[in-house]
């Protein structure tokens, strides 16, 4: 049976405010991407810290003000909080504490502020739209700088593999891939939600602009999450369209045609590449060496030796190569159960709206917001099998999607809808709140 939300029920159900803070975390999102210290001649001066400051200030301010809660606590966020406890749980005891604070300084703190943030500020369907699109478009600016510096044969790893353009975490270029095959799903599911034109194509040419930027990484484990975003995205589009799966063909074509090289090195090796044999001893051996690092000390299980730490007992130097055992081994086996719960919580809740709207008419906005972050969040599960990223903050906005994704639709649908008003069909598009 159609669920139909009348618009002025909506509007009253999805409250403004915090607008202070939600431009903040737009400024916020949008600096965490570009980098601007290293794309402008700034030096070393803390922009994105005062900018955080200052948000802070703004969103506690006016909570204070209105005498409420200081933050909405879904599930998804209890689960982050635990693995966040357990980090701090694990600075003490780390081979290297001083390293272990700096890296919860630099990178977990942005985690949670960017989830707290979030489920707090993005009140409005409106809000989450905007949200997602600022994401994706800033994906795609580190994706035209990545592409013109391989096109003129610049930042370049071991010769032909393309490394970000900004550096930082998308230095490395499986880290690079991942970054962008998260927001692939995104991009196509804002490109199919946008009705006009020039809106659709901007975003169609975003998502290819993010699959260019992931082939010219040359990196397998990209092209397998690519290949699972792809797999899901379509298998759920293509239930209610059919015609999806003859697009996703035609990419899919699209994309060996424009690299068939990258295929053949999940096979074969080459000058300075290694083949995929040679790569998996080399992963079989730091799984091995997690396995042992932990052994049997009841104090490496449930705090690891702490954030950032694993390289000191590791083989030549090397991370763990996966995210999984990293928090196993950085955090220890609680912090691994929460990281679980938390990264299984917000792949369900996607999942679940997905199921629930997929033949609603009338919420057919938030059925293919669903689908794309669903898409995302898989895409993320499997490419984090091969790399070190538990920690990287990209992971956390498609994961925040989620949670609010769910909030604004618990308050639309339990909202009872007035009898003098005629029902008329609702899109996430026209909520003009």
């Amino acid at each position: 049976m159609s669920l139909r939300v009348p618009r002025p029920t909506t509007r009253r159900l999805a409250p403004g405010g915090h607008t202070v803070g939600y431009a903040g975390l737009i400024v916020f999102t949008v600096l965490l991407y570009l980098r601007p210290n290293e794309l402008l001649p700034m030096g070393t001066f803390p922009i994105v810290k005062i900018i955080t400051i200052g948000v802070l200030v703004a969103f506690f301010s006016e909570r204070l003000r209105q005498a409420g809660t200081l933050s909405v606590m879904p599930r998804s966020f209890r689960y982050l909080l635990g693995l966040a406890g357990f980090t701090i749980l694990s600075i003490p005891f780390g081979l290297d504490p001083s390293a272990s604070f700096a890296s919860f300084m630099d990178q977990f703190v942005k985690i949670l502020l960017i989830f707290f943030l979030m489920v707090n500020v993005v009140t409005s369907f409106r809000r989450l739209r905007l949200m997602m699109e600022v994401t994706v478009l800033s994906a795609a600016m580190v994706a035209v700088l990545t592409l013109a510096d391989y096109v003129r044969g610049k930042n370049l790893v071991e010769g032909y593999r393309a490394a970000g353009a900004l550096g930082g975490m998308f230095g490395n270029p499986n880290d690079l891939a991942l970054a962008m095959n998260v927001l692939i799903p995104i991009a196509l599911g804002i490109a199919l939600m946008r009705r006009d034109l020039l809106p659709r194509l901007l975003f169609l040419l975003c998502g290819v602009l993010l699959a260019l930027t992931s082939v010219v990484t040359y990196s397998r484990a990209g092209i397998l999450t690519m290949g699972a975003a792809g797999a899901v995205f379509l298998a759920k589009l293509g239930r209610r369209y059919p015609a999806a799966w003859v697009v996703g063909a035609v990419l899919a074509v699209g994309i060996l045609a424009s690299s068939p090289g990258r295929i053949f090195t999940l096979f074969t090796s080459s000058a300075g590449n290694m083949s995929a044999a040679e790569s998996a001893s080399h992963r079989w051996a730091l799984i091995q060496r997690s396995m042992e690092v932990a052994g049997a000390n009841p104090i490496r299980w449930l705090f690891g030796i702490g954030l950032n730490n694993f390289h000191i007992v590791s083989t030549h130097e090397l991370v763990n190569h996966n995210a999984y055992l990293e928090v196993f081994n950085e955090v220890g086996l609680p912090g691994l159960i929460f990281y679980l719960l938390f990264l299984s919580s917000v792949i369900a809740i996607a999942g679940r709206i997905a199921r629930r709207h997929r033949r609603t008419r009338g919420y057919r906005q938030a059925w293919l917001s669903a689908v794309a972050i669903q898409a995302s969040l898989v895409a993320y599960a499997v490419g984090s099998l091969f790399a070190s990223v538990a920690f990287h903050w990209y992971l956390y906005y498609p994961a925040a999607f989620a949670v609010c994704l769910q909030q604004l639709l618990a308050r639309v649908e339990q909202a009872p809808a007035p009898k003098e008003v005629t029902p008329r069909v609702w899109y996430l598009r026209r909520a003009q709140y």
